[in-house]
């Protein structure tokens, strides 16, 4: 690439990141408006906020349980009408196949999550976020750069989207351009323009909303003989991953008689009972890291509120609710590993540093990102947690038998349906030109209902070469 084309590319990643930046400010800005008046003034109660956007750490209010009763699945319910969840999964199936969404479908997707995320569910912001930056940055170049440079905005516009997110520059960079293989692959000619885009979005985002790390989470030093318990919280965070995407996929083959309205009204439904029961359900639960890594909260509640946790998102998102499941997988990891660290205070290292080890080894079992989630946990704690992250993580990457995207194995031939049992044809995120079942090739129809032992045939497509 010659200094014309890398100059242009720079100032376009920065010019595409800092408008990220103010699209992600107002986002959050209109999320926070829309679960001020659901959650805090409808509900009555109004979840904690994170400590980096000087929220509150604490809540003065108690929930009207009728009210969540009657009021989410209506909600839920009327956000299912704005379209199909058409998330990350969506933008890494568009990956490899080459395939373009519109602004229509983009939209309808982050106000769905916009609703949904405001009434309480527990996915996380950075799904719209994330979405929104990659669309721009692919129109964005479609409409004033050569192909050769466009095909690097979108990574641009992803990495801004989860630096603002996260407060993470650096580890949103590196997980726009990871998060699209499950092998230790990069889209590293795409690592520069995203890493000038988050930096450029994050530097707008926390004019706004403050630059200082997301969650309070100051680490100490850790000692050589915490690195057994590292080693065992990446074996429990492999478990609790498998647990999890078991979860989801139980759930999609149970639902798959459901039309997508009364699954969001069901979503909704459920969301709004769990936390009739237990209100520190609602929300992407990272905050209550933070909390859960002080004395105040005692160990067997904050056991309670993972295994909730745990079941509650197996059920959202194999529903099929609106958000993204990064944020909620790093609030997992971190309220069981600090649950660990306080059950086990003479081998563990100090609640927080634990807290950070146990986010980042989640992280990259279940979403396959082991190098983004060492730099996303270093971002929040500072890198003294590295000793003990980092076994952590690559033990629970090569424990985990499943991923929460499978479509990041789209650049085979065929793939498992497995993963997509319960779904129909038409609410794949991705083309397919055949399912092979029992022996027998079926025509792709939109109304045909996956099971677990089909094949399904993709489109013959090249491999994107980066």
């Amino acid at each position: 690439m010659d200094r014309r084309h890398v100059l242009t590319l720079i100032a376009y990643s920065a010019g595409l990141g800092l408008l990220v930046g103010l699209v992600a400010a107002s986002f959050t800005w209109l999320l926070y408006q829309v679960q001020e008046y659901v959650l805090g003034y409808l509900v009555g109660y109004l979840p904690p906020g994170y400590s980096g956007e000087n929220g509150l750490l604490h809540t003065f209010r108690n929930p009207h349980p009728w009210v969540l009763l009657l009021l989410l699945p209506l909600l839920f319910a009327g956000a299912s009408l704005l379209g199909h969840n058409r998330g990350l999964a969506k933008i890494i199936a568009a990956y490899h196949q080459t395939a373009r969404a519109t602004l229509r479908e983009k939209l309808r997707y982050a106000l769905g999550s916009l609703v949904e995320l405001g009434a309480g569910s527990p996915m996380g912001r950075e799904g719209p976020m994330a979405v929104l930056g990659d669309w721009m940055g692919d129109a964005l170049g479609r409409r004033f750069l050569p192909a050769d440079l466009a095909r690097h905005l979108p990574f641009a516009g992803l990495a801004a989207g989860f630096a603002a997110a996260f407060h993470a520059p650096v580890g949103g960079a590196l997980l726009a351009v990871e998060i699209f293989f499950p092998g230790l692959v990069l889209a590293i000619a795409s690592l520069g323009p995203a890493l000038i885009g988050a930096l450029a979005g994050f530097t707008v985002y926390g004019a706004f909303w403050g630059y200082e790390p997301l969650l309070s989470l100051q680490p100490l030093p850790p000692r050589w003989y915490h690195l057994g318990f590292a080693l065992l919280l990446g074996a429990l965070m492999a478990a609790v991953g498998t647990l999890l995407v078991h979860a989801v996929r139980a759930v999609r083959r149970a639902s798959a008689g459901l039309s997508f309205m009364p699954r969001h009204a069901l979503l909704g439904l459920i969301v709004a009972a769990v936390a009739a029961l237990l209100p520190q359900t609602l929300g992407d639960g990272l905050v209550w890291v933070e909390l859960g890594s002080t004395p105040i909260l005692p160990v067997a509640f904050l056991v309670l509120l993972a295994a909730v946790r745990t079941l509650l998102l197996g059920l959202v998102y194999g529903l099929g609710g609106y958000g993204a499941l990064i944020g909620p997988t790093l609030a997992l990891g971190g309220l069981y590993a600090v649950a660990l660290a306080r059950a086990l205070p003479a081998y563990a290292p100090d609640a927080q540093a634990a807290a950070l080890v146990g986010m980042g080894a989640l992280l990259a079992g279940v979403v396959r990102t082991p190098f983004a989630a060492l730099l996303l946990v270093s971002e929040f704690g500072g890198y003294a947690v590295l000793p003990l992250a980092l076994p952590a993580i690559f033990v629970a990457y090569v424990l985990t038998p499943v991923q929460v995207f499978p479509e990041q194995n789209l650049a085979a031939e065929s793939i498992a349906a497995a993963p997509f049992a319960g779904l129909r044809v038409g609410e794949l995120t991705f083309e397919i030109r055949g399912i092979v079942r029992d022996g027998r090739e079926l025509a792709a129809e939109r109304e045909l209902v996956l099971e677990a032992d089909d094949r399904l045939l993709l489109p013959r497509r090249g491999l994107r070469v980066e």
